[in-house]
């Protein structure tokens, strides 16, 4: 009996209890370390497994890679048009074999051409993990973390995000864009310059990245503009030009069009589903107009809200990294698509956030960041398994499928929220100096 009074729920700890207690133990600097040396082992392993082991020793499947961007680059090489099959099969969706990007990927590839697919397959996860490493050192750099404990945090989680390996099983590109957002942040942290060059160098390889211009603009950053402008320029101009006038004209505006298929993680996505069902699969390509315009609508609206939160500066390196990743986080909302592997490009905004979340004691920051993760990491991986194994439940089906976008959302709304605060903060900060100051001087009056 006794035993079965302390179950009583007038008994049990109540969740603010509970909370208070993770939050005393969370504060102990060695409880801290030790639950990161439990949790990062068992991660780190496993991604040095899926991420470097698995497909050097065993190899991918790299579709991405084989089946779009080196025939691209053989039919380029050969003086042949990469966008053929958008002429003759369509590309009213980015996948399969048809070549969606700019000229510039494809004509970087050229010398691969003919290398053997297994050599290639090695060299390429080599790459992607190196910028991987890239991203992560200028990352650190640029939000100067120099405690072991949130350095250790911010590797984990973006070695965990499922994107990441799945660009690696994929072959994509992304992860050297999310090499050079990093090389961007540090820049733009720093006020140097240089930044743009690596701004216009992903834009150049693929254009998901091109709302972050608006930011130089906002700004007035004029010589990083220049120099994104420059590079921009010179790179479109030597990697095939002749091709250019088609990807801008025909081929851009064609995938722009949207896609209602499972994978499209934008909001645009979620609306075609919803007017056109049959898309979810792929059985109706395309997006009906009523869909493409809602699309724009939205897009138009959520890069309006995240300008006029960004209306005037953050002051000092924290703010200017948090207007960084405001703008990142806002892309998948306002691109017609964003595949699963495409949202990898969030990693910059998710580790900017929960920087200034852990120093700041901000848990509604680090919540919404970590809600964000769990839907576009493991829900979007059991949505797979359950398609895969043939599960029926259209309704369960159909809703996580939207659990990527809620993640996008909640990713972008965080760092909206963190600017906010940062902001209310820095000007309360000489109101607490001048009372700190009049009460120091009624003390020293009184004496």
């Amino acid at each position: 009996m006794e035993q079965l009074e302390k179950w009583h729920p007038d008994n049990l700890p109540s969740v603010n209890t509970l909370a208070a207690s993770w939050l005393r133990a969370l504060a102990n600097r060695r409880f801290r370390g030790l639950l990161l040396v439990w949790a990062g082992g068992p991660i780190g392993v496993l991604y040095l497994w899926r991420g470097v082991v698995q497909p050097v020793l065993f190899g991918t499947s790299q579709s991405d890679l084989q089946e779009s961007y080196m025939r691209a680059a053989g039919r380029m090489a050969a003086g042949l048009d990469p966008y053929d099959l958008c002429q003759t099969l369509g590309c009213l969706e980015p996948t399969g074999p048809q070549y969606v990007t700019p000229p510039l990927l494809a004509w970087l590839l050229q010398p691969a051409v003919g290398v053997d697919s297994r050599v290639l397959g090695i060299v390429i996860v080599i790459v992607l993990n190196a910028s991987l490493a890239v991203f992560l050192w200028c990352t650190l750099r640029a939000l100067k973390v120099g405690d072991w404990q949130l350095a250790a945090l911010l590797v984990l989680v973006a070695v965990s995000f499922e994107p990441v390996t799945g660009n690696i099983d994929e072959g994509q590109v992304n992860l050297v864009l999310l090499a050079l957002s990093g090389v961007w942040l540090w820049a733009w942290v720093d006020g140097a310059w240089w930044g743009g060059a690596a701004l216009a160098a992903a834009v150049t390889l693929k254009l998901i990245q091109a709302p972050v211009g608006l930011l130089l603009l906002l700004r007035k950053k004029w010589s990083m503009l220049a120099a994104a402008m420059l590079t921009g320029l010179g790179l479109s101009l030597l990697a095939a030009p002749q091709y250019l006038s088609e990807y801008l004209f025909k081929v851009l505006p064609a995938i722009n069009a949207g896609t209602g298929f499972f994978e499209n993680h934008s909001p645009g996505g979620t609306v075609t589903r919803l007017l056109e069902p049959d898309t979810f699969l792929g059985a109706v390509r395309g997006s009906p107009p009523a869909a493409q315009v809602i699309t724009l609508i939205i897009a138009v609206a959520a890069l309006a809200v995240t300008l006029w939160v960004l209306r005037s500066p953050v002051t000092g390196a924290t703010g200017r990294s948090l207007e960084a990743a405001a703008i990142v986080a806002v892309t998948p909302l306002v691109t017609s698509y964003s595949w699963g592997t495409h949202l990898v490009l969030l990693l910059l905004p998710m580790l900017v956030v929960i920087a200034w979340a852990v120093r700041r004691r901000n848990w509604t920051a680090l919540a919404l960041v970590a809600a964000g993760d769990l839907l576009i990491s493991p829900a979007h991986h059991w949505l797979g398994t359950l398609l895969a194994a043939g599960y029926s439940n259209v309704l369960v089906i159909r809703l996580m499928a939207e659990f990527g976008v809620a993640g996008v959302l909640l990713i972008w709304i965080a760092s909206l929220l963190v600017i906010q605060r940062e902001r209310s903060a820095y000007e309360l900060r000489p109101r607490r100096e001048a009372v700190k100051n009049t009460r120091q001087d009624a003390s020293a009056f009184s004496k």
